[in-house]
């Protein structure tokens, strides 16, 4: 077997098995309130995934993390919810059209245990020795959290018994949510064919959206997120202070994830 493939088979026994340890903790943890119970499954299931990339020494074993963990976080709020209706429903099946499609993104790009993200091998020469302490809270905690808080305008929508007041805005908020998808799967795909046809890793791309957007990629994910909280208003408009979940994601790719960028692409390449 290729090294690609059976370094992905053991990423998939990683998650497997943080999946697993997950919903134990779903299952026997002594906490009431399914929100808190969530976040501790989310927390631990980060902790295994950690452990597998200090194993590993690799951080990018967590990559994919960030896509395919809250398909299953809002599959469990969807079944413990009793009763789910037809929004509750799309709204689970907008996270898979989401998730699936920047997992199978990554896996398109990752190529096995020797490739590592820039970003992780630039914090590894300038920590040295702590790199492992600082990877586990900045480049696993932190963005579990920021994902775990993006998601509560989805609870509180899946948990509340007001049915949409107009379903006319509910289908603006659907077809927003859907275009932010579109918009970021065509901006990863032109990004992938211009990395394999580029002549110089100096070259940059400059061509379809992403001459009309800086990060066309990154506008995508921070809208998919504001679409899913459009889509809660439109289940229940008390939910508007639920803003935070959104705009937790927005900062972070304004003041963290664009900046960095910026700076790498200073002469240099986009992977």
């Amino acid at each position: 077997m290729k090294q690609k493939p059976k370094d992905l088979f053991t990423v998939l026994f990683v998650y497997l098995l943080a999946l697993g340890v997950a919903v134990l903790v779903l299952l026997y943890a002594p906490v009431e309130n399914t929100l808190w119970r969530t976040a501790l499954a989310d927390l631990t299931a980060t902790v295994i995934v950690f452990l597998f990339s200090v194993r590993f020494n690799n951080s990018s074993i967590y990559d994919p993390y960030w896509s395919a963990v809250p398909m299953f976080i809002v599959l469990y709020w969807l079944i413990n919810s009793g009763q789910p209706d037809f929004l509750h429903k799309i709204f689970w099946t907008m996270l898979v059209l989401w998730g699936v499609r920047l997992t199978w993104s990554w896996i398109l790009r990752w190529d096995g245990m020797e490739d590592e993200d820039w970003r992780y091998a630039q914090m590894r020469k300038k920590t040295g020795k702590h790199y492992w302490t600082v990877s586990f809270f900045a480049f696993h905690l932190l963005p579990t959290a920021v994902g775990f808080v993006a998601l509560i305008p989805v609870y509180y929508a899946m948990y509340s018994s007001t049915a949409p007041h107009h379903t006319w805005i509910a289908q603006i908020a659907f077809v927003f949510t859907l275009s932010a998808i579109l918009l970021e799967k065509t901006a990863d795909d032109q990004l992938r064919d211009f990395i394999k046809c580029r002549e110089s890793s100096n070259e940059r791309i400059q061509t379809k959206l992403w001459v009309f957007f800086k990060y066309p990629n990154y506008l995508g994910e921070m809208a998919f997120w504001w679409g899913l909280y459009f889509m809660a208003l439109t289940v229940n408009p008390s939910l508007w202070w639920t803003f935070f979940g959104p705009l937790t994601v927005t900062l972070l790719f304004v003041f963290v994830s664009i900046p960095t960028m910026r700076k790498h692409l200073k002469g240099k390449i986009y992977k």
